[in-house]
């Protein structure tokens, strides 16, 4: 009898563990619509952001660094070191091309090519887009004033026809009139607008919103977003690289920090070279008056 009773208490306790399956989803299938409102919503909202999030491109680019020796000194004095006339230095190593690509020298000089204080906009279905190469209008400064374009400035040019445009605040104020290819002064500076060559004179974005920023800010911007590093420790190249939400300012960006700094490791090399005829000249000279003098010693 107790045998019996055992067998029944592990038959209950079986049967309570037991799961009805069927059960279990008819609760939750009761509120199919809900589920199939929340995957509709999902997969609406995601569709929503990636087509008006604003993409971020990669770009990269590699410098190789001829020179790479820990110490020493250029090649154009190394002839004159044994001679005791012109002491060792530090020459180009990973380390020091980083700070020099990084310098607000290079980078100032970048900006100013590229006219990285001025940036184009246009105005879409839901945001603005910046247009850097696409814009119908640019501007071009003849001569700047430096301390008002030192705070950001935003305003909108509307090209009314062949040759009228007109300027308006961002909420659509009218500021003034003008024409195309005409110098206008104003107070931040003397600037001039003209279309973009090979841009379509029949497309109907003939607006653009023009943001003018600080030339310091514009560099310490891309001093912070320009990634440089070294591919690995022994390695003479250095990879630089940029994120930016226009593709081809990014690689126009790196492009022209590697031209600037071709550039300036050129014009170094000059000076370097120019010095040291300089200095040649200048003992050879020394060295053509001291063998004169011996030789009038020898002759008297």
């Amino acid at each position: 009898m107790q045998e019996n009773n055992k067998n029944f208490g592990g038959s209950q306790i079986e049967n309570a563990d037991t799961i009805n399956i069927r059960e279990e989803l008819e609760k939750y299938l009761v509120h199919w619509k809900w589920f199939v409102f929340c995957v509709i919503l999902s997969l609406s909202l995601a569709f929503i952001y990636l087509r008006y999030a604003t993409p971020q491109y990669s770009a990269a680019a590699s410098i190789m660094i001829k020179d790479n020796n820990k110490s020493g000194i250029s090649s154009e004095l190394a002839a004159f070191e044994d001679l005791g006339i012109i002491g060792g230095g530090s020459a180009n190593n990973p380390d020091n091309e980083i700070e020099i690509l990084k310098s607000r020298k290079i980078i100032g000089n970048m900006v100013d090519s590229l006219d990285l204080t001025i940036s184009y906009f246009m105005e879409g279905t839901i945001k603005k887009s910046e247009v850097y190469d696409k814009n119908p209008l640019v501007l071009e400064f003849i001569k700047k004033n430096f301390l008002a374009i030192e705070k950001d400035t935003a305003f909108v040019i509307s090209r009314l026809d062949e040759n009228n445009i007109e300027f308006k605040t961002l909420d659509g104020d009218l500021i003034s009139r003008s024409t195309l290819n005409t110098v206008i002064e104003s107070e931040l500076g003397q600037f001039k607008i003209h279309p973009r060559k090979d841009f379509d004179k029949d497309s109907e974005n003939n607006e653009v919103i023009i943001l003018l920023r600080g030339r310091n800010r514009m560099i310490d911007t891309y001093r912070a977003r320009i990634g440089i590093s070294t591919v690995d420790k022994n390695s003479s190249v250095l990879t630089l690289s940029l994120q930016d939400a226009v593709k081809v300012k990014a690689e126009d960006v790196l492009n022209e920090l590697v031209r600037q700094y071709n550039l300036d490791a050129i014009k170094d090399k000059s000076i370097v070279s120019e010095k040291t005829k300089d200095f040649i000249e200048e003992r050879l000279t020394n060295v053509g008056a001291f063998l004169a003098l011996a030789q009038d010693n020898v002759q008297e």
